[in-house]
């Protein structure tokens, strides 16, 4: 330092803070890149991240025309591996086992052969083995014309193998945790004898998520940042669209679990979304979640689910905001259900299994496959959605996995308008099918 000027040094230290940020982690300061050089020049101005629950995609999608599907599944019976036809998906599933220790188990070190030894005790360890299926064709018309319609991914993984809590955690901060060691890798637990619909800062005294580290804690977090903490610094709107703290589902109001934006009014009820699509008055990002009757998490309706989600995008669809939005469409776990890919390994904590995932924009393109632009092999998280947000709004990087996701603009083509809106009915659902049919169990045990 001597040899340099104190003009050049006071140069150094310009450019230092233009291309970073300075946040503080357990007091610790951390340098955190600005995206600004990496912005892509569009026309989209609002990003709506919509997040169902519990579907792996050989489960909706295995049968989808152009994509890495399978008919069949491997099962584990002692050290014998049979081959089995995937079952007709039906319309109200079990709530199979998917958290942590389950899923590992399902894996088999990259097998994935014993999904039916990992749900043993929800009942996939006798014939005809239901965790194994797939959806039919029309079993789901309307996800499968959005798909054909715009651009679904085949490529795409939760971000932890694990449950719900740790991967809604990675919509909004992606991450589970400041870090590894000290990340969520279970929901949370609650002591016996107390009842709640949270999994965030308002659970029952007692209530505890396990940490990668053995440790456990209560699941209100203020040791790493989120988006919406970031946002609010620049001045970009947001709002968590999801369900209330006197409704089933509430567990998935995943910044309940951050004290710096829980409160925020940013977070409203999942009903005002319809509301503020026809009012043209959509944020810049929003998070959107359904309760649990709509929610597709087992033993809800398929057939609810998926009008509840076609009533959202046609709201987008026929506002003036169409033009400049991309909604990505995503299921947060994989519920338990076979899939026969093997997660990629990026670190001790996923990736986890395949989910479905779709693109809908009226530039959604898949790039990466010009022999079919609407399916799309490239290598997705739900960290991807932060990370274009970040490109998008000029954001800084969280310093997580945003860092090092795949790149949803590989998924959208500016330089035309490629879709026009696909405005699709209601269905009549079976029976019953949207009835608020309690899990056995936790909710998303």
């Amino acid at each position: 330092m001597r040899n340099i000027t104190a003009r050049a040094f006071y140069w150094i230290i310009i450019v230092f803070l233009t291309f970073t940020v300075v946040s503080k982690t357990d007091g610790v300061s951390v340098a955190r890149p600005i995206r600004g050089a990496n912005i892509t020049t569009s026309p989209i101005q609002h990003i709506v991240f919509i997040i169902k629950e519990n579907r792996a995609f050989d489960n909706y999608f295995g049968l989808f025309p152009g994509v890495n599907g399978t008919t069949t599944g491997k099962i584990k019976q002692g050290k014998v591996v049979q081959t089995i036809p995937l079952n007709s998906l039906p319309d109200s599933s079990v709530n199979y086992c998917h958290e942590w220790s389950c899923a590992h188990i399902d894996v088999d070190g990259g097998k994935m052969d014993a999904f039916n030894v990992g749900s043993a005790n929800t009942g996939c360890n006798i014939t005809p083995y239901p965790c194994y299926a797939t959806a039919k064709p029309g079993f789901i018309p309307n996800y499968w014309a959005l798909a054909s319609h715009f651009v679904l991914n085949d490529n795409a993984y939760s971000s932890e193998v694990g449950a719900s809590f740790v991967n809604h955690l990675f919509t909004v901060a992606g991450a589970s945790g400041p870090d590894q060691a000290h990340s969520a890798i279970t929901n949370p637990a609650r002591p016996a004898g107390t009842s709640s619909l949270s999994w965030g800062c308002d659970s029952p005294a007692g209530t505890t998520t396990k940490l990668l580290n053995g440790a456990k804690v209560f699941p209100c977090f203020s040791t790493f940042a989120t988006l919406a903490d970031d946002m609010n610094k620049t001045g970009v709107s947001w709002k968590e669209y999801a369900p209330q703290s006197n409704e089933r589902g509430y567990v998935w109001s995943t910044l309940n679990s951050f004290p710096s934006v829980r409160t925020n009014s940013g977070v409203v009820p999942w009903q005002n979304f319809i509301s503020d699509a026809k009012a043209n008055a959509l944020p810049a990002f929003s998070w959107l979640t359904a309760p649990f009757p709509q929610s597709e998490h087992p033993p809800a309706s398929s057939c609810a689910g998926e009008n509840w989600t076609i009533n959202a995008i046609n709201a987008v669809e026929q506002s003036p905001e169409w033009s400049s939005t991309v909604i990505i469409l995503t299921w947060d776990d994989f519920g338990g259900f076979y899939d026969h890919v093997n997660p990629p390994t990026v670190d001790g904590l996923g990736l986890g299994f395949r989910v479905p995932l779709m693109v809908i924009s009226p530039y959604a393109y898949a790039n990466d496959n010009p022999s079919n632009p609407h399916v799309s092999h490239a290598l997705l998280e739900f960290s991807s959605v932060l990370k274009l947000a970040e490109s998008v709004f000029n954001l800084p990087s969280l310093g997580k996995r945003d860092l090092t996701a795949g790149d949803l603009m590989s998924t959208l083509d500016f330089s035309q308008v490629h879709n026009s809106p696909l405005i699709l009915p209601m269905r009549t659902c079976p029976a019953g099918s949207s009835s608020n049919t309690q899990p056995v169990g936790d909710l998303d045990d």
